[in-house]
């Protein structure tokens, strides 16, 4: 028959030790395993030109030209979104050059790729594309404040849009205009000639 052992302080405490250990969380096994990847930033694909000319420019012609006169084979006709489909089909345009905006603010993009063309000769006043991506890497805040500028001038036509409001639609396409002048008279042809 076994005995049983006095149960000293000591090996109490001892005990109780080893119990609360045993309730503790244990380390990661990987500590480097449990590390949560790094965020993968936006990498620039298309040069400035490829945007300007590829989708904000002909998108923002589309947007200028939702409302205005043509002429039809019986003379002039007033053009305006006259259906839910046009007006759904305005916005996404619209919507595109809000989010355009954003993909020029992406920093380190190449205003021209090795080997890529002008599609015009540069006019009077221009400044060669090699010289307007030193203009914007030296004024990337200004750069910034004029994309913000665009997306604005975009979002209010937006709101236009939702209310189907042809004449306000009007003005805030006058915007839009404004914002992209503003932006290539500061960082495309800061040199122009003032039309006499």
């Amino acid at each position: 028959m076994r005995t049983k052992t006095p149960l000293t302080a000591g090996a109490l405490a001892a005990g109780v030790l080893a119990l609360l250990a045993g309730c503790q969380p244990s380390a990661p096994a990987n500590p480097v395993a449990e590390t949560p990847p790094a965020p993968v930033m936006p990498k620039a694909q298309a040069s400035v030109i490829e945007l300007m000319s590829g989708t904000i420019a002909p998108t923002a012609d589309i947007i200028w030209g939702a409302v205005g006169t043509i002429e039809g084979p019986k003379g002039p006709i007033d053009k305006k979104p006259a259906s839910d489909k046009d007006w759904a089909e305005l916005r996404q345009k619209v919507m595109l050059l809000a989010e355009s905006a954003n993909l020029l603010a992406v920093p380190d993009r190449a205003v021209i790729h090795a080997g890529e063309k002008l599609a015009n000769p540069p006019g009077p006043g221009d400044l060669p594309p090699e010289k307007a991506q030193e203009k914007i890497k030296a004024q990337w805040p200004a750069w910034l404040a004029f994309t913000q500028a665009l997306q604005n001038s975009a979002l209010e036509t937006l709101k236009t849009v939702d209310a189907k409001d042809v004449d306000k639609f009007v003005e805030a396409g006058g915007a839009i205009d404004e914002a992209c002048e503003a932006c290539h008279k500061s960082f495309w042809y800061p040199d122009a000639p003032t039309p006499p």
